[in-house]
């Protein structure tokens, strides 16, 4: 129970944190950045290699690259497959525990919005390479809104550790050094673009194919009409007559012209060089982010082996995304809330379901290990599962026989059942 010290000292910190919120607003990160709209325009690889070498510079002109990520991002399986990662962790219950018991108030933290979005922008620094934040969290007991802001990356340099005004600029805020450092947190090696310069060919390609398909189908998918002349009032004739009879192409030439076309492929499979295109760039994007294609492509010639060999990889990927997010809560965000004054000293976060099982999963393992005589707790099935308890005299099958808080292995079941059978005359 809270002592009287204890208040004191908790109000006397909330009243503190919210009078240096107002003294460092001049100090917000956010507010010395000029946003500027992100440059829309066509790519293609030779922009994608320009805007590479200048990212990869000292002086790190990230401009180029990151307005190409923002367009390349418009591809909707990559952002699917972008999401599926996200998704996988942020989805997890989070547990945060001092000596194996719960802390409420950094718990309910863990369910804000605000949370949400540091673990989401923590997670995209695994696609875009880096993530500054700037958190502005609520003291313990606090009526105050959380807030993260994300720093436009195009103004964060991190080999020099500076934050610029215009993307293009070479000096800036030191946000590792006070008084930025007390609420800032970054995420992400300083030289890293992350997984989507690696998605960026394949979803150029991937256009280039859609663009030339179009192409093809609207030469090659309506009728094609070739009429010719011996003069030229059957000329202005034909022209005027084919120019209203619709919309598909035509030819009005002399009666000694030739057309031809010249197509490598006959028949119905001439388009089939833009879906193999086209499947081949997906495929290579999934692998690119999940590491796996069968899990979001239908498979027409593997079998149960090989896919349950990608999704032990795919699963290998999910795990290396929890032990990071854990790594950066634990590292860099509980020294933050230990600033605000919560109770946090001694404590880890970890995921409530420890091992990344869907509840599937894991109530096939929970059955067979009951299966083979191992006996489990009955609140064990009630809490894991949210199966809700009987109340009162309510029936439930069994009921003819007594139960016990904790279940008994199959064979001891069988021989106490015995037992309790009458005996014959």
């Amino acid at each position: 129970m809270e002592t009287i010290n204890q208040k004191y000292a908790r109000l006397k910190a909330t009243e503190i944190e919210l009078a240096a919120r107002n003294k460092d607003a001049k100090n917000v990160v956010i507010n010395h950045v000029t946003v500027r709209p992100v440059n829309r325009q066509s790519q293609d690889i030779q922009k994608w290699r320009t805007a590479l070498i200048a990212a990869e510079q000292d002086y790190q002109q990230r401009t180029l690259i990151y307005d190409l990520f923002a367009d390349i991002l418009l591809d909707g399986r990559l952002k699917a497959l972008m999401f599926q990662r996200i998704a996988r962790i942020t989805n997890t219950p989070l547990t945060f525990k001092v000596n194996g018991k719960p802390v409420d108030d950094v718990e309910a933290l863990a369910k804000k919005r605000f949370f949400r979005k540091f673990i989401q922008e923590a997670l995209n620094a695994r696609f875009w390479g880096h993530s500054l934040m700037e958190l502005y969290w609520p003291v313990p007991d606090s009526d105050c809104k959380g807030v993260t802001n994300l720093i436009p990356r195009k103004h964060v340099k991190p080999k020099k550790g500076i934050v610029t005004k215009n993307s293009w600029d070479m000096e800036g805020l030191p946000y590792r050094q006070p008084p930025y450092s007390r609420f800032c947190i970054e995420v992400g090696e300083p030289d890293d673009l992350g997984l989507i310069l690696e998605a960026c060919p394949h979803v150029i390609y991937k256009r280039g194919g859609f663009g030339d398909w179009a192409e093809f189908a609207e030469v090659f998918g309506m009728p094609f009409r070739w009429a010719t002349y011996n003069n030229e009032p059957s000329r202005a004739i034909l022209e005027e007559a084919l120019a209203q009879a619709g919309s598909a192409g035509y030819v009005v030439a002399p009666e000694d012209a030739q057309l031809q076309f010249f197509n490598p492929t006959a028949g119905s499979q001439s388009n089939d060089i833009f879906r193999f295109l086209i499947d081949a760039c997906n495929q290579e994007l999934s692998i690119t982010i999940l590491g796996n294609t069968m899990t979001t492509t239908e498979a027409k010639h593997s079998g149960y082996a090989q896919s349950e060999t990608q999704m032990k990889t795919q699963d290998e990927v999910h795990a290396d995304d929890r032990a990071f997010v854990l790594s950066v809560l634990n590292e860099d965000l509980v020294p933050y809330l230990a600033s605000l004054g919560y109770q946090v000293e001694g404590g880890e976060f970890a995921f409530e379901d420890g091992d990344g099982l869907s509840l599937t999963e894991r109530l096939n393992i929970d059955t067979r290990i009951h299966g083979i005589g191992v006996p489990i707790g009955m609140n064990y099935w009630y809490d894991k599962y949210g199966i809700p308890k009987p109340e009162g005299d309510e029936l439930t099958p069994g009921d003819d026989q007594d139960e016990s808080e904790e279940s008994v292995k199959p064979g001891e079941a069988k021989s106490t059942a015995a037992k309790r059978q009458p005996k014959k005359a």
